[in-house]
Parts: structure tokens; sequence; C-alpha cells
């Protein structure tokens, strides 16, 4: 039997809330919900056309790096009833990061191991 390949070749962290910068009204129009040194998800409010480029402004929690993404995909990942009779589409994109610098690239795994430490913290967190 053949198994299956992984098509992502370097594991994603979850990025958690309480590094994912502020939420609200005023908050950033897109969420970080994973990164790995070669893309991110991100949920958003408004769709991103597959291929584009966008500059992608990793969380003051996460060092506030620019760095620079094509989206490879996006897509409806719910509809959510915002006033009566009104439904906002919620999207989910996914992220392939693009000439990055050296500085870029040092900020992105700077904030990879932020996450892996606030990863391990969880991990070690008693149950409750």
């Amino acid at each position: 039997m053949i198994k299956s390949l992984e098509r992502r070749h370097v594991a994603r962290l979850t990025v958690p809330a309480h590094l994912n910068g502020p939420t609200g009204p005023e908050a950033r129009q897109l969420r970080l919900c994973d990164l790995s040194a070669g893309g991110a998800r991100s949920e958003h409010f408004h769709p991103l056309p597959d291929r584009t480029m966008c500059p992608l402004d990793l969380p003051q929690g996460l060092g506030g790096v620019r760095l620079q993404a094509q989206v490879r995909w996006s897509r409806v990942m719910a509809l959510k009833k915002v006033v009566e009779g009104k439904w906002l589409a919620y999207y989910q994109s996914g992220l392939r990061f693009r000439w990055l610098t050296p500085e870029q690239r040092a900020g992105l795994a700077a904030a990879l191991k932020i996450l892996e430490a606030a990863q391990e913290s969880a991990d070690m967190a008693p149950p409750g």
C-alpha cells in the first residue's frame, strides 16, 4: 500500500491569542492562525486573490517584522450573522513567504522561537 505524501515540508506552529495582538473593532483585519519558516495561515473578513503578493506584519508579540507573502489559497470558512438579516463571510488563506531578506529571515526565526517556547510552556502546564 502506498502512503500518502505530506504536502507540507515544515511544521506549522499555532499562534496563541495572547501573542496575536489586540482584538476588537480597532484591531487589524487579519489574524494569524499558524506560522512556519515557509508560510502562514490567516483568518480575515475579505478574500485575498490567489497568487497575489502581500505584506504580512507579524504581531508585536512575535517581533513585529514585516514579511513578503504570496497568497496560495483563500476560501470562505464560515458565515457569521452580524445584524438581523446581514451575514459576513469569514475567510482563511494560506500564505507562502517569498524573497525574504536576511533581516526578515532572522525576525521570522525569532518569532518561531517565541512560538516554540509558548507551545512548550503550554505543554508543561498542569491541566486545569
